[in-house]
């Protein structure tokens, strides 16, 4: 998978798709187990939608009691410049409430400041 564009690899999946009853995850889940399985699920999840797979990592973090600051700001920091802002527009889409109301809902002070300032206005 690694040795592989991403566009091609989309267009495998999709084949793939049309060949088994199972999508890559499911058929993934049902061969692979133990961290292979993780590794390899994680990287279909990127391919076939990274700004969702960072949504979902995001609302993983912020939901848990007092969010995990260290992926918060890992993810909003490193995906700030590259496609935050479509990160943002996922979260909204899937979770149906921006993703600034869930970082003013779930920290405070300078942090909240800095989270927000990098996000920027809500679309």
């Amino acid at each position: 998978m690694s040795q592989r564009s991403v566009p091609h690899l989309r267009k495998v999946f999709d084949k793939y798709k049309s060949y088994s009853p199972y999508d890559m995850q499911e058929s993934i889940m049902k061969e692979v187990k133990g961290d292979l399985q993780k590794s390899f699920l994680v990287l279909v999840q990127c391919f076939e939608n990274k700004p969702l797979y960072f949504a979902n990592k995001l609302n993983e973090a912020m939901k848990s009691k007092g969010a995990k600051e260290k992926v918060v700001t890992r993810i909003i920091v490193s995906r700030c410049e590259v496609d935050l802002k479509k990160i943002c527009s996922e979260y909204k889409h899937t979770f149906g409430q921006s993703l600034q109301q869930t970082i003013t809902e779930h920290t405070k002070g300078d942090y909240q400041k800095a989270l927000l300032s990098l996000c920027g206005p809500e679309q």
